[in-house]
């Protein structure tokens, strides 16, 4: 069983949210144990932050800039079909602006000075800055990185007596053509709309024989903040995932349709009216965890007590409590392990590469078999001449995958006293340090990823059921090879570390997706995006929760820094946490009760954990370890 890990929804795209945690704060105290860092405001309102605008209608003698700042300002009003924005507009121009078809987000949107086009009655105004972040019609987020944007508005006097005594006070200018889009700045942006997490089931593996447990997805989406947001929320979850996500999920709702706005005298209690149509077959309370988790992203954890889903004049057609979703086994993140109190995390000693669980964790102690006996096997002690091999623990904590210190082979060892070494479950073919494999990750359904960095033979590989299989990697940008891997828990994105020519690394994400039999299996990585291009080097990453990522890396011309990420590409955190001198390795779970930690390149290999409660610090957390990590 698994719990919801449901984040508060309100957070925004670059440079958008009040900072949180504040930078300048990596003092290193002696002691203290590590507390969770919560990443995003938990705000079911507005939190102070957000302006309401109030839309100013059109008066005549207004000159054309001022005529097309009052259409921009109106444009962000809390009105649903932007009923004063449009009346700066022309008759035909109203028919060709959709604002509901998408949203292009500019770091400012100060109108240039008029030019005029024809004659005296008729004048241009261009809007130029740089392009963040686009919204398409489906509600889906992609980022821009600050790629030059111009757009063009075409102004006419609409005035009877234009030309005649008096004209400039009883000018009346309006937009006769504008871009199809909803043009804002990034402030407005984040004062409009506010990320919400809709959710689909994972697609099953067909190569895979038996029943897999489905999970719910995160398709993270914007939508207008005060404009019945439940009812937005669930028509767009209705209405499908985003094209990126399609591929890996799948939606319960089928043909049935949402037939009316979300009511109920209580917001923790939603009622959502259905057509009613094919909810046999446990399809009815399938649909119920997709609304229950979508609406209460908008509101945070605890923010709905019940959905209940209603018929033909309001009858029930079934109900789906917070206690039944939350230990649900589709719940988000029921893959992630932990579930039932705090992840356990590990680290490895580097002096004798012994595998040893996080003190104040469960025990203190190496790990039972032989990745944690006195004597470690030959092919996984440390030597001088290499340094100990990555590691991952399996989710349910009962295995390990260990390369082996010189990068060759990989080893998939029990966690108990009776396990054996056994066997490499996977020899690459690289000779030279720091190439063979890298990263070993296991998604929620036991299944082993590791990168393989021998530059004659460059690969993914999926080991799982005693099978290994190459990854087809698609869309890798040329001049890039992948260097690391994490998956998510529900297994249908993979955060990768592309490396470049010169050997700097970025962060991108791709979409797994599963084909073929179980005699011929096939899986591929592709759709591959860039999350985060303001960085120029990244060091690590990990999974923080099912749609959030946490990065160690550095934006060019500065330093190391911790930055949270979510897998649409908005930044999370305007200012960065600082990071430690020297840290090579970050590790966060799903589970957002687990704190952050952290290795280091100091002579007493200190781990460090996040602690403090109004202003986070970094706090010596144990000695002699390296590479920090929670399972998977």
């Amino acid at each position: 069983m698994g719990t919801s890990r449901i984040r508060p929804a309100v957070r925004g795209v670059w440079a958008v949210v009040t900072v949180l945690l504040a930078a300048g704060c990596a003092t290193m105290p002696d002691s203290g144990d590590p507390q969770r860092v919560d990443p995003v405001q938990d705000a079911g309102g507005d939190n102070g932050v957000q302006v309401r605008v109030i839309p100013v209608p059109p008066r005549d003698g207004l000159l054309p800039r001022e005529v097309l700042q009052n259409f921009l300002d109106a444009s962000i009003a809390d009105e649903r079909n932007y009923t004063t924005a449009q009346q700066y507009l022309t008759p035909d121009a109203v028919k060709k602006w959709h604002p509901a078809d998408g949203v292009v987000v500019l770091r400012n949107t100060t109108p240039g000075n008029p030019v005029a086009v024809a004659d005296t009655q008729s004048t241009q105004i261009s809007i130029k800055s740089s392009e963040i972040g686009q919204l398409d019609g489906k509600h889906t987020f992609t980022a821009v990185q600050d790629a030059p944007y111009e757009a063009a508005f075409t102004l006419v006097n609409v005035a009877k007596d234009a030309g005649g005594k008096d004209s400039s006070a009883k000018a009346e200018w309006r937009i006769d053509d504008l871009p199809d889009q909803l043009i804002l700045n990034q402030t407005n942006f984040g004062n409009t709309f506010q990320q919400v997490d809709r959710y689909f089931y994972t697609t099953p593996d067909p190569s895979v024989t038996g029943a897999q447990q489905q999970v719910l997805v995160p398709d993270p989406i914007y939508l207008r903040r005060r404009i019945d947001p439940a009812s937005a929320a669930a028509n767009a979850l209705a209405d499908g995932p985003s094209d990126w996500l399609t591929p890996a999920v799948h939606s319960a709702f089928g043909h049935t349709r949402i037939t009316g706005p979300v009511s109920g005298d209580d917001p923790r209690n939603p009622r959502v009216p259905l057509d009613g149509a094919d909810l046999g077959g446990g399809a009815c309370q399938q649909i119920a965890a997709q609304l229950y988790f979508t609406l209460a992203s908008q509101g945070g954890s605890g923010s709905i007590d019940q959905v209940t889903l209603t018929g033909r004049r309001g009858a029930v057609l079934c109900q789906l409590s917070s206690g039944q979703a939350r230990v649900s086994s589709y719940a988000p993140g029921a893959l992630a392990g932990g579930a039932g109190g705090a992840t356990p995390a590990y680290f490895r000693r580097p002096d004798n590469g012994d595998l040893m669980r996080m003190p104040g964790q469960d025990s203190t102690a190496a790990v039972a078999g032989p990745l944690g006996a006195p004597h470690l096997p030959a092919e996984l002690a440390p030597t001088a001449q290499h340094l100990v091999g990555a590691f991952a623990v399996r989710r349910d904590n009962k295995f390990a995958a260990v390369v082996s210190a010189d990068g060759r082979s990989l080893y998939q060892v029990g966690l108990t006293d009776s396990d054996k070494l056994g066997q490499p479950v996977a020899v690459s073919g690289a000779t030279t340090p720091g190439q063979g494999f890298a990263s070993p990750s296991w998604d929620g359904y036991g299944g082993l990823w590791v990168v393989d960095r021998n530059p004659a033979a460059p690969a993914v590989l999926l080991i799982r059921g005693g099978q290994t299989r190459i990854v087809a990697t698609m869309d890798i940008p040329a001049g890039r090879t992948v260097d690391g891997i994490r998956l998510s828990s529900d297994g249908t994105r993979a955060a990768l570390l592309l490396k470049d020519g010169t050997g700097a690394t970025s962060l991108w994400l791709g979409l797994v997706t599963h084909s073929g039999t179980a005699q011929a299996p096939a899986v591929e990585i592709g759709a591959v995006r860039q999350l985060a291009p303001q960085l120029s080097d990244v060091v690590s990453v990990s999974w923080a929760d099912t749609d959030l990522l946490l990065v160690l890396g550095k934006e060019l011309d500065s330093i190391t820094q911790l930055h949270y990420v979510g897998t649409d590409g908005s930044q999370i955190v305007a200012t960065p946490l600082q990071a430690v001198d020297g840290m090579t390795a970050v590790a966060a779970s799903e589970s957002r009760t687990d704190p952050v930690l952290a290795d280091s390149q100091d002579q007493d290999h200190t781990i460090y954990g996040l602690s403090g409660n109004a202003q986070w610090q970094w706090r010596a957390y144990t000695k002699n370890g390296v590479q920090p990590t929670y399972p998977g």
